[in-house]
């Protein structure tokens, strides 16, 4: 009797041990039964979305939801992403730009989030503590969650900065350029001792080129906000400074300082510049050109390219335009025709979450990082170790296995993973040290800027503005390569000004009130 009693306690016991994880979890779900969401996002080539990863079986376990995440390739996504919207044939949630926002937020295809701010604690909790983020909005409400940054101890800040071999300067006893004249005579120099490299190159043709360049040169490639006239918004070909990014980039075209497929350059040939040596900068993002100082350095130790200061342009100005801290053009929306919107109000919320972030971000505690004493979560090392075979990809690599970080599905971002295989890359701790150092100077640099975020128009405007928009960009376009490379003379821009002046000033018009509208001016 006395073992059948013992043997009833511990079948009992067993019963109650193994129901335990299943309780526990349960506390966690969103929802009682397994519930498929479908996701829909652009897969960047450097970052294929895998679809058996940790990160998705961690939010299985925690949340007792199945993401089946669709990735058509970045390159196409834009047009696959129009049609489904305009057939009404949408995933549960996805990926969406501004404009898109914007365009299909009014015709009914996204729900109204703002109707839901009660239940969305985490979400709005973020956005109300940013004003700057109400430039988002749609007649003052948001339909959608912009990708945000969750900040842990080893973010740096980014942009499209200058990127130049600093032991080019060194070897030729150059100092580093206060100008952008004297830049063209630091290559100039650097040219004539190395005759066979380009100077300045840049990847993805030449509208990306110049959104980059015009900027710090003086002016902008389509309306951006200048401080430097009067705060406002402006149309950049359509005025005379623009004349002088033409020039500037024609004067580096001519002496051969120019890379000549500027305009052709995919990103991979440009990536073998930086990679093999040919090149002696870029304006473009620090992080993505890092990237490539490891197979530099793999040919001479001495090698580098670093961040130096903006030089300054032919008005005076020192500027350039950092990244946002976020990522403020993806925008995650839930449809309306989907038939979870509840379900999804919660799982993007919990997105938003410190939870969320270390999930999306990490995957599994104990398994892919563990918390330091400080709470930061820290990558195993074997991890690090295991997928930095490849340095040129390394970031990528670990991000693909684990189903991790901004190129997968991380709505609240948290770039612990890539910022810590970026550190591991460079070796010993002295390197790893002078990184840190490096890195941690670049926000602070002279002339670098915050970006600005366009107001939001209504739905009159945006229509007008889009009219305009097509017309003076299919005019501008057209003639840009002309006058970088000598085929027209510098002053005939003044007749492309003629041709868009009326239409770039009702646009900067329309721009300009809307912003004022927004500051409550």
């Amino acid at each position: 009797m006395r073992k059948t009693k013992l043997l009833s306690l511990l079948l009992a016991l067993i019963l109650v041990l193994a129901a335990m994880p299943a309780a526990f979890a349960e506390d966690t779900w969103l929802t009682d039964e397994l519930t498929t969401i479908t996701v829909m996002r652009g897969e960047n080539a450097l970052q294929p979305l895998k679809t058996d990863t940790i990160k998705l079986k961690t939010i299985e376990e925690l949340l007792n939801i199945k993401l089946v995440v669709e990735a058509p390739p970045s390159a196409n996504y834009n047009d696959i992403k129009t049609t489904r919207i305009n057939n009404n044939d949408m995933p549960d949630i996805m990926l969406v730009s501004t404009s898109d926002v914007r365009n299909f937020a009014r015709k009914g295809m996204f729900v109204n989030l703002s109707d839901y701010e009660d239940e969305m604690p985490n979400l709005f909790a973020k956005l109300n503590a940013n004003p700057s983020l109400k430039m988002l909005t749609v007649d003052g409400d948001f339909y959608s969650a912009p990708s945000l940054q969750r900040i842990n101890k080893f973010v740096r800040r980014s942009g499209n900065l200058f990127n130049f071999r600093t032991d080019l300067l060194e070897k030729y006893g150059l100092e580093a350029p206060e100008t952008f004249d004297d830049l063209y005579e630091a290559m100039l120099t650097i040219n004539q001792g190395e005759p066979d490299m380009v100077g300045l190159t840049c990847r993805s043709g030449t509208r990306k080129f110049m959104d980059r360049v015009s900027y710090p040169l003086g002016s902008g490639s389509s309306m951006y906000f200048d401080a430097d006239k009067g705060g406002q918004w402006y149309y950049g070909p359509a005025h005379e400074e623009f004349k002088l990014v033409l020039e500037y980039l024609n004067k580096l075209y001519a002496a051969d300082l120019l890379d000549h497929d500027y305009a052709t350059n995919s990103k991979d040939q440009w990536a073998q510049k930086l990679s093999n040596g040919t090149a002696m900068g870029t304006i473009d993002n620090d992080g993505v050109v890092r990237t490539y100082v490891a197979a530099l350095k793999a040919i001479d130790p001495s090698y580098n390219i670093e961040v130096l200061p903006v030089p300054a342009n032919s008005l005076g100005e020192k500027r350039i335009e950092l990244a946002s801290a976020d990522w403020t053009d993806q925008h995650w929306v839930i449809a309306t025709s989907s038939d979870k919107i509840d379900l999804c109000i919660k799982f993007l919320d919990w997105c938003f979450s410190d939870e969320g972030a270390i999930v999306n971000g990490y995957g599994k505690e104990g398994v892919t990082f563990d918390f330091d004493e400080n709470g930061d979560a820290i990558v195993k090392p074997e991890l690090l170790e295991e997928y930095s075979a490849n340095p040129t990809n390394a970031s990528y690599d670990i991000q693909i296995a684990l189903g991790v970080g901004l190129n997968d599905v991380s709505p609240y971002v948290d770039t612990g993973v890539q910022m810590q295989m970026e550190i591991y890359l460079m070796g010993d701790a002295e390197a790893q040290a002078a990184y840190l150092d490096m890195v941690s100077k670049i926000g602070p640099m002279e002339g670098n800027r915050e970006p600005v975020l366009a107001p939001p128009l209504n739905e009159e405007q945006t229509e007008r503005y889009a009219e305009l928009l097509l017309k003076v960009e299919n005019l501008v376009w057209q003639e840009v390569d002309k006058y970088i490379k000598g085929e027209e003379p510098i002053d005939n821009w003044d007749n492309v000004i003629a041709s868009i002046k009326a239409e770039a000033t009702e646009m900067e018009d329309i721009y300009n009130t809307a912003w004022n509208a927004m500051m409550g001016e």
